[in-house]
């Protein structure tokens, strides 16, 4: 049984008990994990590691709490955020950045762009952290995460820091195949000098694409598929006639169809409804099959 006063002393960040995810989800969606634990440093994560080891306890790591869909009913074990240290960015010198896994891409980007740095700028809008980024290969039309990464440093199960340079690191379409039983710590990137003025022009002009392209302030995940070969979800789902299909308070985006945004108050069983329909009609009208990007914590009623 978990001893919530030790794991207190040792623990500077906060901890809740059956705290609602959907308070640390962009979906605001989800039911209740049996400890939501806030650590703030390496020896923070690395004590709590070995709890869960003791304990026998499942454990899942959440930064911004993007690209996640959880359950109703929520989800057993600990749930643990990233923040203090693993939210910082540090400039070593020259055009070297290291950014802790809990940073937001977003503030990693214009933290960056202040000192006159740019060359990731492609991930602005991006709603995710950089330990996300790097366990999905986060990206964009215009490039995704291991065009500009340098190095990756992963902490295992047992406490053990490994830092992985890119070029030990298979990268795919929306993966890394990092070792088993590693967490995503820091990633080190390596920048290129340029005028502050040129850098934040670059972000006006995404940021007006996205606004065009990308429902804005909506509550969702980002994408919610997997382009197919060769093709984009977003145009199967379009084509098929789904903008706006509704299920409970879930729908497909008007804007972007790769998205299913929550309007208000919607279950994860909506959501799911959504996209079980959106599956099944691309299935049959043109024989594709999509694959979800998002990941699914917790138990579901009927299979996806």
């Amino acid at each position: 049984m978990l001893n919530l006063s030790e794991i207190s002393k040792n623990i500077k960040g906060s901890i809740a008990e059956k705290e609602l995810l959907s308070r640390h989800t962009t979906y605001r969606i989800g039911g209740p994990c049996d400890l939501f634990v806030e650590v703030v440093s390496l020896n923070e994560l690395r004590y709590l590691l070995s709890v869960c080891a003791t304990e026998n306890l499942d454990f899942h790591i959440i930064g911004r709490g993007s690209n996640i869909l959880v359950g109703d009913e929520g989800i057993k074990g600990i749930v643990i955020h990233l923040s203090g240290e693993f939210s910082e960015v540090s400039f070593p010198g020259g055009s070297s950045v290291i950014a802790g896994a809990g940073c937001s891409l977003g503030a990693l980007i214009m933290k960056c762009a202040s000192r006159g740095l740019g060359g990731i700028e492609f991930l602005m809008g991006i709603p995710g952290s950089v330990g996300g980024a790097a366990v999905m290969n986060a990206g964009t039309r215009n490039g995704c995460f291991k065009d500009a990464v340098k190095a990756v440093t992963l902490m295992d199960y047992s406490g053990k820091i490994t830092r992985i340079p890119v070029s030990e690191i298979s990268f795919g379409y929306r993966k890394a195949d990092f070792s088993a039983n590693t967490i995503v710590v820091s990633s080190e990137f390596y920048l290129k000098k340029e005028e502050k003025n040129v850098i934040i022009k670059k972000l006006r002009e995404a940021a007006v694409l996205r606004r065009a392209s990308q429902p804005a302030g909506c509550m969702n995940a980002g994408c919610v598929f997997r382009n197919p070969d060769g093709d984009y979800a977003g145009r199967l789902i379009e084509t098929a006639g789904l903008k706006k299909l509704k299920i409970g308070s879930a729908e497909v985006s008007a804007v972007h169809a790769n998205f299913i945004n929550n309007t208000g108050s919607a279950s994860a069983e909506d959501v799911l409804d959504v996209i079980r329909k959106v599956k099944g009609i691309v299935a049959a009208k043109f024989g594709r099959k999509l694959d979800l990007e998002i990941k699914i914590w917790g138990r579901v009623k009927r299979e996806i």
